[in-house]
């Protein structure tokens, strides 16, 4: 039982390194797309911005003889985004920050962009790309591909709105005036969290409370809507969905062995847990392997034989010295050592 024990352990090591190491390649593998969607994102910037002013440019050398760029292939689609190219990319885990001050339903002004000094309601947070989707802000028309239009139901061209950097927006709270008591809208330009919390079912901890920093102001989170469901003929109700179906027993297991050796594969060198039968199996092997030891040092040859009568002889002969014989050896050892000093001394 000990080397399955063991053996079980080992392979156990060993999935947990194989596991970790298939967590680094794929986390190398989502840094290496993160990299290559953002430099793709640049260089169509970089392409737009260069076409722009190589035709700002000749349309200013014609005059009045500019060409339309408006027509061809891009009689509908021109001034458009492409919907594959709206969207920032995603930021590196190690530069995000852990904590985000803006949720769904806050209040933002925008404060860089072409919708610098507006004010709308923040309808997504995305802690992927650190940005937020304010709603009815940095609208653009989408151009939808005909495939997409079909499967998702939408125009050739469809108004989105492109999700704004987390740092370009502050949060707006109303908090009241010092001197009249009314109480007006306030830009707040930071936040800090306070009374954050690990949260043992999530794993992670929760939001905490905001709180204005230097002050004891405490911002309340915004309250989430309920998202709202259609019915239809076809759903399940409710009252079935909550009867109670199954109660459970001591006296009866909740499913047959046969299941329970499918689900935790019955021969899987990770298992740890037998049954009785296999327990009782491999003692008795390990108890045959002791009885075949024992055997085999019974089976002894005559040289072993004599070696160990000698080794009892010479036990027995040896005996401890008696109080006389020592005296008399510390006598000698006496004299030998007046002798050698005697003898120092002559020479000296």
């Amino acid at each position: 039982m000990q080397k399955i024990a063991q053996r079980a352990k080992a392979a156990q090591r060993q999935a947990n390194r194989r596991l970790q190491k298939d967590k680094d390649h794929i986390e190398r593998g989502k840094a290496y797309q993160r990299r290559t969607e953002a430099q793709r994102v640049r260089q169509y910037n970089s392409s737009l911005i260069v076409d722009a002013r190589k035709n700002r440019q000749e349309d200013w050398a014609l005059g009045p003889l500019a060409p339309r760029r408006d027509v061809g292939d891009k009689a509908d689609s021109y001034g458009s985004v492409p919907i594959f190219n709206f969207q920032l990319p995603d930021k590196n885990p190690n530069v995000r920050p852990k904590w985000f001050h803006i949720a769904e339903y806050d209040r933002v002004v925008v404060v860089r962009g072409r919708d610098k000094g507006k004010i709308g309601i923040v309808n997504e947070v995305n802690k992927e790309k650190v940005t937020v989707q304010v709603r009815d802000m940095n609208m653009a028309d989408i151009n939808v591909p005909a495939w997409m239009q079909s499967e998702r139901n939408m125009a050739s061209l469809s108004p989105l709105a492109i999700n704004i950097p987390l740092f370009d927006v502050r949060l707006i709270y109303p908090l009241p005036d010092p001197k009249s008591g009314a109480f007006r809208d306030v830009i707040i330009e930071q936040l800090v969290c306070v009374d954050r919390k690990w949260d043992r079912v999530k794993k992670e901890y929760d939001a905490g409370q905001r709180m204005i920093p230097g002050t004891d102001t405490l911002i309340p989170w915004p309250d989430t809507l309920p998202p709202e469901y259609e019915d239809y003929e076809a759903d399940t109700l409710r009252i079935s969905v909550e009867e109670e179906t199954f109660r459970p027993y001591l006296l009866e297991r909740p499913m047959p062995a046969s299941v329970i050796d499918e689900l935790r594969n019955k021969y899987s060198r990770f298992r740890t847990r037998h049954d009785w039968e296999y327990e009782q199996k491999k003692e008795a092997e390990t108890a045959r392997g002791e009885k075949r030891k024992e055997l085999s040092k019974a089976m002894r040859t005559p040289l072993q034989e004599l070696r160990d009568v000698r080794a009892k002889e010479k036990a027995l002969n040896e005996k401890d010295l008696s109080n006389e014989q020592l005296a008399r050896i510390g006598e000698v050892i006496e004299q030998e050592r007046t002798r050698a000093m005697g003898a120092v001394k002559e020479m000296a």
